[in-house]
């Protein structure tokens, strides 16, 4: 048992050891997570599912250290972690481009290599040929693109591979046709970059179209209480039976918090 437990976390790009996170102070203190235990490998496109309130956030947020756990480890072995929100976030005064560059500047890249660099990540996600546009000139679904490559260029700075992606719904603001179409290229960009990915998100289909696997969190304190490994390839929505049985999980746990 013990070689297993140092096996998986050599290999893990992230791992997560007892998180858990208090907000405030004697009786006012709320606790948000709870005996969090989890480990991502690198090249791993995790989902984590979970009702609204459930510490999902929260959770990607001490991941990025954007919040500081109460207690527990966070490791990483990537490169710095790149944020992706529910909104792009673009900088209006800026076009598309340098938006895409602005991660690449402040990590010190020269102009002309990371000029290169931005056309490259605009290319992948599609948008090549848009990188003189300035974000109130592009859909919201090209927005969140140009977010995308922003993030690829944060997250594979040190190089294709080694990068950590967490995105916290970023297509929930979206039309369906908008969301689906967005979902399908994340799939590409994220099997030619081999980026690893945490998702947060509360919708079922999407966490099994997209994840390699998926982890549910219970409500408050949120605490994992599931998770499934998704068949990949022709069947990568895991088929009927699995979406039923994540469905009627996740129900269970808000059934049982409301109660």
């Amino acid at each position: 048992m013990t070689a297993t437990v140092e096996r998986i976390q050599q290999t893990a790009a992230v791992d997560l050891r007892g998180i858990g996170k208090t907000f405030g102070t004697g009786s006012g203190a709320v606790t948000a997570l709870r005996d969090i235990d989890l480990q991502v490998r690198p090249g791993e496109f995790v989902c984590l599912l979970g009702a609204s309130g459930c510490g999902k956030s929260t959770l990607l947020n001490v991941v990025a250290g954007l919040e500081q756990a109460t207690t527990g480890r966070v490791d990483l072995r990537t490169t710095r972690p790149s944020f992706m929100f529910q909104e792009a976030a673009l900088l209006p005064w800026l076009t598309a481009g340098r938006n895409v560059e602005l991660p690449l500047q402040l990590n010190g890249m020269g102009r002309r290599e990371r000029r290169e660099r931005a056309e490259e990540l605009l290319r992948l996600v599609r948008l090549d040929g848009l990188g003189q546009k300035r974000p109130h000139e592009l859909s919201g679904g090209m927005r969140q693109r140009v977010s995308l490559a922003r993030a690829l260029a944060a997250a594979t700075s040190g190089g294709e591979g080694d990068g950590l992606l967490l995105m916290d719904e970023p297509f929930a603001a979206l039309d369906a046709i908008t969301r689906d179409v967005l979902q399908g290229e994340l799939l590409r960009v994220w099997e030619a970059t081999g980026t690893t990915i945490i998702f947060v998100t509360h919708d079922v289909r999407e966490a099994l179209r997209l994840a390699q696997r998926v982890v549910l969190l219970s409500s408050r304190p949120g605490t994992i209480v599931g998770g499934w490994d998704v068949p990949q390839g022709d069947s990568a929505a895991g088929g009927p039976a699995l979406y039923d049985e994540v469905t009627a999980r996740l129900r269970q746990v808000i059934t049982s918090h409301a109660a």
